[in-house]
């Protein structure tokens, strides 16, 4: 807990200050957060996030480096806003317990209430437990969709532009990344009680299947946002070449 709160006000005081050395400190902690998340996902057998995790590590901490040789400080900055605001969106719900709980209840509700509407009979064996033929499936906080809808409530509201089209960027991307998140739930259960892969059923629905189909949404999402934020999409370019253009004169200056 002490890391994420220090991470996030070093990554506000960088907005503020324009202190380099803030906001590189600030990253490279806000890395190391990301990094911790790893034992949890491969203690769920979770390879495709445990990569993620380590791929985000590894490029905040990069992010975090650029900004003490870049000379434009301010897409930086520009880029640290939204992402703090992400993740004071976030974390409250990761390190707050009675947050995390009340969530993680009303995705397990809402799962069943879907489920049992497409004729699944789901029954709720606790406020994180649902069975089917009995067959248990365990809603965590990584089930709720709460990192995606963090992320893309934090880049729409908090990118500079109009506030019209950031209200319109953000109700066509978090409200349908918790929609499509409650069918990825009920298919998850649905496959895992009824056994449709036969025994590897949740391996196969939760790991191979609804991953592709994530990800695939996501970037579906992405470009729609991208379509009516142009200025986030840029921002994204710029952040992009600018860390390549300093490594690539860091690299030329060692040579």
């Amino acid at each position: 807990m002490l890391i994420v709160f220090s991470a996030v006000v070093l990554m506000l005081t960088f907005v503020i200050t324009r202190k380099r050395f803030i906001g590189c400190i600030g990253w490279i902690l806000f890395g190391i957060v990301w990094l911790l998340k790893v034992p949890g996902y491969i203690s769920f057998v979770d390879y495709f996030n445990t990569t993620l995790m380590i791929l985000a590590c590894v490029f905040f901490v990069v992010l975090g480096l650029t900004i003490l040789k870049s000379n434009n400080i301010n897409v930086f900055t520009d880029v640290t806003a939204f992402s703090a605001l992400s993740a004071l969106l976030y974390f409250p719900f990761a390190i707050n317990p009675w947050l995390k709980g009340n969530l993680i209840n009303m995705v397990t509700d809402q799962t069943i209430a879907l489920g049992n509407l497409l004729g699944f009979k789901l029954q709720k064996l606790a406020y994180n437990m649902i069975v089917l033929n009995d067959k248990r499936v365990e809603i965590i906080l990584a089930c709720t969709g709460i990192e995606s809808m963090a992320l893309f409530a934090g880049a729409t509201l908090g990118i500079r532009a109009d506030f019209s089209r950031k209200v319109k960027a953000f109700l066509i991307s978090v409200p349908i990344i918790y929609i499509l998140n409650l069918f990825r739930n009920v298919f998850v259960v649905a496959a895992y009680g009824n056994e449709w892969f036969g025994e590897n059923s949740f391996y196969i629905a939760h790991h191979v299947i609804c991953k592709i189909l994530a990800t695939i949404a996501l970037i579906l999402i992405s470009l729609a946002v991208f379509k009516i934020l142009p200025e986030l999409a840029d921002l994204i370019y710029s952040l992009k070449d600018e860390i390549v253009e300093v490594w690539k004169h860091d690299r030329k200056d060692r040579n």
